[in-house]
């Protein structure tokens, strides 16, 4: 019954509920109605019943009186025919029946008497209602008193000494009173049932109409709002609890559209920051790829242009050769920018102050830009220190103000703003941005043509660029990004079309002051340092190989060469008393140059490594630590190669780094 009730509408509830309430407050008001008609006509019915026993007794005591039987007989045949009379009987003390309405009983002892004994006779009228096989009648006994004065034979059959002669006996049917009543009762039921019905259809319609309709709205909203639309508005013409409910819907779903939408944004920009980021992390490992394999190309192209310079004694070929070096060295620059993308070369942090690095750069920086820029620059009072390295971020500010004065040919504004921001935890998860903390700012905007919509995702990709051929490379944004999130920070960019763009650089605050190594110039003109040792070179490029063993060999040296770790290993193990020094390639196929490292010290603890790399700076530190003797940096002269070898032959112990 519970499962049924539960299953059902909200309108059949209230209905049942209507129509149980009403039907109990009917009920009160019938029920009471019922017993009080039941007791009046209970009342009526004793009153005549007590009337008929009256007649009954007059005529009894005056047939007694005339000594007249006959006048009492008829009395009780005729009250006997009335309907509802069950019994009218008078019976002796001896419990004879002297009359009765019913026939046969003359004369019939009824087993009920008081066998003479005249205290065991009813003193005075007894009533009672009582119930038998369903109806419900009422038996009166009246007692027969002996009528004083008239104690004489002549009057009475009965001697003077008898105070009480017998009894009268009455019964009378209230099964006409029960039929009424249940008639009463059906009457008032129907007209309640009428009442129910005609009251319960203007509620049901008054419930349906301001509670029914109003909560199937609501009900319908909140499906909608579970399905995920949030744009269903309720309407409902009303301001009770309803219409507060129905009001306070359509705030709820317009807030968190609101909500949906400005979080919708924030998930692409974040989705856009994180693609943008995985991009140029992409383009960086690509980047440094290709750069290691130029600088081998470099290195080769410098050793042996070195080689033909030393060997030649023509003026005119050494100068040619000369200006090959100088090529090779801006191609060099070049390299070290590709690989400042990747972010393979660390930079060397110091405590540093931008407000003062803003100041010292200015004259260089007005120096770059036509006179109809003009250069404002609004600094920040007691601004942070950012733990940064100075030529890098010079470097960064440079490729900014370059950028801008190319922005506006026709003259303009350059301003440069320094400022300070805090990062939370819950904000920076938002926008992608590094681990929360306290970041230093520089801003850098022009009053320029700013930046159009379909290539802000490109400006930071290497070699894009928007200028004429010629005009530049495309790496300066480039190398600006990866500079920014080498140092752990991020840049901002905000641009309107015809009205100019900032680029604004947050940088992290200083914690820890970064470890550098020296870096020690070679000379050229100094005698390259040679001796008799044994080294093993290992590089899987072959130009390399022959350069280095070239080189080390017209210096003194004798020569292991290797094309990879595994061989290397093997003739290091072969030669193990015998090797000074190994000059190892950090990058190579099967096994590279820190695995072959780490197997070497299992043959000899105290083996003494260079590690030569294009981009082998990046772990130094790490490297230095594990017992690595030095590092050269593709693309090397010779001068730096023999120096380097000598030098680390020469050390018990420690770590240089030559460049």
């Amino acid at each position: 019954m519970k499962k049924k009730l539960v299953c059902l509408s909200l309108a059949s509830k209230l209905l049942i509920l209507s129509a149980a309430l009403i039907m109990g407050i009917s009920v009160l008001f019938w029920y009471p109605s019922i017993l009080h008609i039941q007791k009046e006509e209970l009342g009526k019915n004793i009153n005549f019943a007590e009337s008929q026993m009256d007649v009954i007794e007059r005529a009894l005591y005056y047939g007694m009186l005339t000594n007249n039987r006959e006048f009492i007989g008829q009395t009780i045949e005729s009250l006997g025919t009335m309907d509802n009379i069950l019994w009218i009987r008078i019976i002796d003390a001896e419990g004879a029946v002297r009359f009765s309405s019913t026939k046969g009983e003359f004369n019939v002892r009824t087993g009920s008497g008081w066998k003479g004994d005249v205290n065991t006779l009813p003193e005075k009228r007894l009533l009672a209602v009582k119930e038998l096989k369903g109806q419900k009648d009422i038996e009166m006994v009246q007692p027969i008193h002996n009528m004083q004065p008239c104690y004489s034979a002549a009057c009475h059959v009965h001697s003077a000494d008898k105070r009480i002669l017998g009894r009268i006996e009455y019964g009378y049917s209230l099964q006409s009173v029960d039929a009424y009543i249940r008639r009463q009762g059906y009457t008032m039921a129907a007209f309640g049932f009428v009442f129910i019905a005609v009251l319960s259809m203007p509620l049901y319609l008054i419930v349906d109409r301001f509670v029914l309709k109003p909560m199937s709205l609501l009900t319908e909203g909140m499906q909608k709002v579970t399905a995920g639309d949030l744009s269903h508005v309720i309407e409902l013409d009303t301001k009770d609890e309803l219409g507060m409910l129905a009001s306070s819907y359509n705030s709820m779903t317009k807030q968190l559209q609101e909500r949906n939408i400005a979080a919708a944004k924030e998930l692409d920009e974040y989705r856009s920051s994180l693609l943008h980021a995985q991009k140029m992390e992409a383009i960086g490992t690509l980047s440094a790829g290709i750069a290691h394999d130029f600088n081998n190309i470099l290195t080769g192209i410098i050793g042996y242009s070195e080689l033909v310079r030393e060997e030649s004694d023509q003026p005119r070929i050494r100068e040619y050769v000369g200006r090959v070096l100088e090529l090779t060295d801006k191609a060099s620059e070049f390299t070290k920018q590709i690989l400042l993308i990747g972010r393979r070369v660390p930079p060397t942090r110091r405590p540093l102050d931008l407000n003062g690095l803003i100041n010292d750069s200015m004259k260089m920086l007005r120096r770059m830009v036509e006179e109809s820029i003009e250069i404002k620059v609004f600094q920040h009072s007691n601004l942070r220190k950012v733990d940064a390295d100075q030529a890098q971020i010079t470097q960064v500010l440079m490729n900014l103000v370059v950028n801008a004065r190319d922005a506006m040919p026709k003259g303009g504004t350059i301003e440069i703003k320094t400022g300070e921001i805090s990062i939370d935890e819950v904000y920076g998860k938002l926008h992608a941005y590094p681990k929360p903390g306290n970041y230093v700012f520089v801003a850098v905007s022009d009053t320029g043509s700013g930046i159009p919509q379909e290539i802000r995702d490109k400006i930071f990709e290497p070699f894009f660029t928007t200028k004429a051929k010629g005009k530049g490379t495309g790496l300066g944004l480039a190398v600006t990004y990866s500079i920014v999130k080498g140092h752990g920070g991020w840049i901002d960019l905000s641009t309107e079309v015809g009205k100019g763009t900032e680029f604004k650089v947050y940088l992290p605050t200083f914690s820890v002051l970064g470890n550098a190594g020296d870096v020690e110039a070679v000379s050229e003109k100094e005698p390259l340092p040679g001796g008799t040792e044994s080294v093993l070179l290992v590089d899987d490029d072959v130009v390399i190989r022959d350069l280095g063993k070239s080189l080390l060999e017209g210096l003194g040296y004798k020569v292991f060469v290797a094309s990879d770790g595994d061989e290397a290993v093997r003739i290091y193990k072969e030669q193990v008393g015998e090797i000074a020094l190994v000059v190892m390639d950090r990058v190579m196929p099967k096994v590279d140059g820190v695995e072959s490292f780490n197997r070497l010290k299992k043959i000899s603890p105290g083996v003494k490594v260079i590690i030569s790399s294009g981009y082998a700076a990046d772990e130094a530190k790490k490297l230095r630590e594990s017992g690595v003797m030095g590092f050269l940096d593709k693309p090397y002269r010779m001068a730096e190669m023999a120096k380097a070898v000598r030098e680390a032959i020469d050390a018990g112990s420690g770590a240089r780094r030559y460049s």
